[in-house]
């Protein structure tokens, strides 16, 4: 019994003694039935043979328990039988058996009658009887069984060796009737036991099914949902994009071309907005995302939000206060960064008139990051689905200059991937307080980092870039932004292709810039890896990639290389080419 506690929950064990308890409780009425019965027929049996008072005694005294077990049942049926009360109950139940089981051990004394056969042997069947029936009603709780038990038998026991030695033979017999008795209510409580742990883990499991079940549905709907959305975003810029690109077809002017190719880029900045925030929710999904924490000021993260949304905040009309904050925090900066920049930017986007003010607030052994404005507030009902993403109030027509939606369905996975507690307390019509918990950092510990600075001998000239894609109009593309940046350039659509290229230019590249997925089911991953081994591992690769999907960003976040994720900006893609090229030898031609 011990080894299946300690393989048992608290909870569960909690539960399966409450459920003993109870199991006892619509078992006593029929215990106490038969002690009333059982009484009155020993009554019957020993009217005469002992001294009356003695009987009535013993009598009164079996029914006044009996009646009092009852009243007990009564008070126990209004209880509330929590996992303190079980207990109790459970012990209140025990002591009463305790008493009747004495009761019945006396009676072994008093009606002891050793020189008449019929008295002798109907005194020992009646305990021995009332000992054996009451194990299926009372076996449900072991210490109710051997308190009632024990006194009674270890009674009859004693009794029988006080007549003779014929009596200790009878003595003895009864011990290890008691003994066996106890080994067999033992193996019926463990019986009980494992049903009852059964039942418990098999409800657990269906109830954890049914909520599994609900979380699937709820999770196919919230993805039907994404997609919708995500659909309608990316077409409204897609179908502007078409229209200006047809109006640009039949403009001569040059005014109206420059207009038009103005709108282009407002068209094309929106999809990649979307396209990034979208990929930020996929990378954070597959667990890509890894945090470098380190001790900083928080100031130094905050200051820097400061200078960024103080002429916004201004420029709507609003105050926007920095409160002095002079602690230090163990954090991932950057990742930070990102929460508040999210929040101060749905604070100021949703804040017409007032202020908006970002602080923070010393508790014991962390600090709480606080962004507070004056807004329209978010009604009760809607403040648990605000991290949804796509999910915006006042904007069902799904207006882009209110944002994406997706901004707080961001600050909730990077708080879940950082462990920081996030709150959020709202009134409608007064404003919004939205809250961060942060560890507090080592004041010792921190030094600034060093701003990188790429090295000044690195020159595009005489440098092979090698560039792998299965779409031909990227490679076409990357030929010509990267030729124009002063780089040779080979292009592949495969890695035998891009072996071949190399082979015939006789030459190691100095970088390669290969797509995630490549044709014949390979991997940008196989072919830098295979030219690695061809012409050194020194050889530094970079992965670009379309991909959202959580499994293939694991696959390329644990394969070790820098990961640029399409579309990609030609600044960015410039200082991340410098970098890569900055990892590897300094002349490799």
């Amino acid at each position: 019994m011990s080894e299946t506690k300690e393989r048992m929950s608290p909870e569960l064990t909690a539960q399966i003694h409450r459920e003993k308890i109870l199991l006892l409780r619509q078992q006593l009425y029929f215990v106490l039935i038969a002690v009333v019965f059982v009484t009155s027929g020993v009554a019957m049996i020993f009217w005469g043979a002992v001294e009356t008072e003695l009987l009535l005694l013993w009598m009164g005294l079996q029914y006044g328990l009996s009646l009092f077990r009852w009243w007990l049942s009564a008070r126990f049926d209004r209880a509330e039988l929590d996992v303190r009360g079980a207990r109790r109950w459970g012990l209140i139940f025990a002591l009463a058996s305790g008493v009747s089981g004495c009761l019945w051990g006396w009676a072994a004394f008093i009606f002891m009658l050793p020189d008449n056969p019929f008295y002798l042997i109907s005194l020992v069947i009646v305990i021995l009887g009332m000992a054996t029936g009451s194990m299926p009603s009372l076996s449900a709780y072991l210490p109710a069984y051997a308190a009632y038990m024990m006194p009674a038998l270890i009674g009859l026991s004693w009794s029988l060796a006080g007549i003779g030695s014929q009596g200790y033979i009878l003595a003895i017999l009864t011990l290890v009737f008691m003994a066996v008795n106890l080994m067999f209510a033992r193996n019926v409580h463990r019986s009980l036991v494992q049903s009852l742990r059964l039942r418990f883990e098999n409800l657990a499991l269906v109830e954890e099914l049914r909520e599994q079940k609900t979380i699937a549905e709820q999770a196919n709907l919230a993805k039907s949902r994404f997609l919708a959305a995500a659909s309608h975003d990316l077409r409204q810029p897609l179908h502007a994009l078409g229209l200006f690109v047809d109006a640009l077809r039949s403009v001569r002017d040059e005014a109206t071309r420059k207009r038009l190719l103005s709108q282009v880029d407002v068209s094309l900045d929106a999809l990649g907005k979307l396209f990034n925030a979208l990929l930020d929710i996929s990378r954070l999904d597959a667990g890509v995302v890894e945090a470098q924490v380190e001790d900083f000021p928080l100031a130094r993260v905050l200051e820097k939000l400061e200078g960024e949304f103080r002429a916004l905040a201004e420029q709507k009309g609003l105050k926007f206060r920095l409160l002095p904050c002079s602690v230090v925090v163990q954090s991932d900066p950057l990742l930070l960064e990102r929460i508040l920049r999210n929040l101060i930017s749905n604070a100021i986007r949703y804040t017409e008139t007032g202020r908006v003010s970002v602080g923070c607030r010393r508790r014991a052994g962390w600090v709480e990051v606080q962004v507070r404005d004056t807004g329209r507030g978010i009604p009760e009902e809607a403040v648990a689905h605000i991290f949804d993403e796509f999910q915006q109030l006042d904007n069902p027509e799904r207006d882009r200059a209110k944002g994406l939606g997706l901004g707080l369905a961001i600050v909730r996975r990077l708080c879940d991937l950082l462990n920081y507690p996030l709150k959020v307390e709202s009134t409608l019509g007064k404003g919004s307080l939205f809250c961060i918990g942060l560890p507090l950092g080592r004041a010792e510990a921190v030094r600034e980092r060093r701003s990188a600075t790429l090295r000044p001998e690195l020159e595009a000239a005489q440098r092979l870039v090698l560039v792998i894609d299965d779409e031909a109009d990227i490679l076409e593309g990357m030929r010509e932004i990267l030729q124009r940046w002063g780089f040779e350039v080979l292009v592949a659509e495969s890695l035998p292709q891009a072996q071949q290229a190399l082979a015939a230019r006789g030459r190691a590249p100095d970088a390669i810039l290969a797509d995630l997925r490549l044709r014949d089911h390979r991997t940008g991953i196989e072919a830098i890896e295979a030219l690695q081994a061809t012409y050194g591992a020194h050889v530094p690769g970079l992965i670009l990639t379309g991909d959202t999907a959580p499994e293939r960003l694991q696959i390329a976040g644990a394969a070790g290389y820098q990961v640029l994720h399409k579309p990609v900006k030609p600044a960015r893609l410039r200082v991340a080419l410098q970098q890569l090229l900055a990892s590897g030898p300094a002349d490799s031609a």
